[in-house]
């Protein structure tokens, strides 16, 4: 008896992680230039990519979009046997307005998602004792200003409000019988982000930096408990929860160059600070069901090249491309956050009028190379792909 309680509670804490992946398609102009752009980025999506971009003198730009992230992930077992992930469409949104008050100084307001994962295994698939679905989602809030020191330098500050929701589901192993548990809890969290522009060569050489601070978010939620048996029930209650969690820090590094009037380039390099993420530890009301889980995470530079062409006043063309490495190990890459290195393949297209108003499509191609994971008990290998399509409008005036 006292073994089996063990073996209950230990599973509750085993892939219990909020943890969740840096998303950074928030805009589809940028998006089909593969994210490479804020050394070039100049309309309101810059709230986003580089908070130095918004200020391009007097005038409004308003841009709202939707980018729809369709994933399909898989694990394999050691005996062979693969198990698919649910279908599923994640459809996080972004809005963005910018108001250029001089030709200098311009405020922005930017909301958007910057972590996010979702992942739901089919019922009865031989991890249902690791996870049967988890999902993470957060809504930040970042009003911003802008200031133009010099017709070659620009510099953008903005505050991260940030809302978090977390869900994790799994079911429980009684030996004799099975029971389910579905955690859950929300949190806020504040920050800030900073960017910078620079013109090195006029009208040619650009230079783009930005800088996303760690956002520390306290989850507060409760475990709700179904088809515990009468003997583990006094244990295995309802309860309240709380887990400690530390979105990272993310900067970025990347240059632009015009050629030509109509063709742009851009090349970055994105750090994430996933070392933020040493264990991940739900606290229980009753403390005999927390135990602390070592995730390990490491830091991660992601690569993003792309570019742009103009094929009239009307029509531009984008292509792109990124190599994203994944940040967990393969002693805690565990099913509730499947993983693996990827490479995406971005491509785009953009339309204007000449009175202002925009419209941008995206889509990209993420391959998600086979990744072990060397898990206790529940080793094998996992891959898999996504498709992402980004919409979005715009106007400036």
């Amino acid at each position: 008896m006292k073994r089996i309680i063990t073996l209950a509670v230990f599973s509750l804490g085993l892939t219990a992680q909020a943890a969740g992946f840096w998303l950074d398609d928030h805009g589809p102009r940028a998006q089909g230039m593969g994210g490479a752009v804020s050394a070039l980025i100049d309309d309101a999506t810059a709230v986003f990519y580089n908070p130095a971009g918004i200020a391009q003198g007097k005038g409004l730009d308003v841009a709202v979009g939707d980018t729809l992230i369709i994933p399909s992930l898989a694990y394999k077992g050691l005996d062979g046997t693969s198990t698919s992930t649910k279908s599923a469409v994640i459809p996080p949104p972004h809005a963005y307005i910018t108001a250029g008050l001089t030709n200098d100084l311009t405020l922005g307001f930017g909301y958007y998602t910057p972590f996010g994962a979702a992942v739901d295994w089919p019922d009865k698939w031989s991890g249902r004792f690791l996870a049967t679905s988890s999902s993470l989602q957060t809504f930040d809030f970042n009003p911003q200003i802008a200031y133009r020191l010099h017709p070659r330098l620009r510099l953008g500050v903005g505050l991260d409000v940030v809302k978090g929701t977390v869900q994790i589901g799994r079911d429980l192993n009684f030996v004799d019988s099975q029971g389910s548990v579905l955690m859950g809890g929300s949190a806020w969290g504040v920050g800030a982000n900073a960017g910078m522009q620079v013109e090195m060569v006029e009208g040619k050489l650009f230079l783009g930096a930005t800088y996303r601070s760690e956002v520390n978010m306290k989850f507060d939620g409760r475990a709700h408990f179904e088809g515990v048996p009468t003997e583990f029930a006094g244990l295995l209650k309802d309860q309240k929860i709380t887990a400690k969690v530390t979105l990272p820090q993310v900067a970025t590094f990347g240059f632009g160059w015009k050629p030509m009037d109509n063709l742009r380039f851009g090349l970055e390099a994105e750090f994430v600070n996933w070392s933020s993420f040493p264990e991940l530890k739900i606290e229980f009301e009753d403390p005999q069901l927390t135990v602390p889980q070592k995730k390990s995470w490491t830091n991660q530079v992601a690569v993003h090249v792309g570019g742009e062409y103009d094929v009239n006043k009307m029509i531009s063309v984008r292509l792109g491309f990124v190599y994203d490495p994944t940040p967990s190990p393969a002693q805690t890459l565990t099913p509730d956050l499947p993983d693996g290195n990827r490479l995406k393949f971005n491509v785009g297209v953009g339309w204007k009028s000449s009175f202002g108003l925009r419209a941008d499509l995206g889509y990209t191609f993420v391959a998600i190379l086979s990744q072990d994971s060397t898990v206790g008990g529940f080793a094998g290998t996992y891959s898999g792909s996504a498709q992402v399509i980004g919409i979005g409008l715009g106007y400036k005036y």
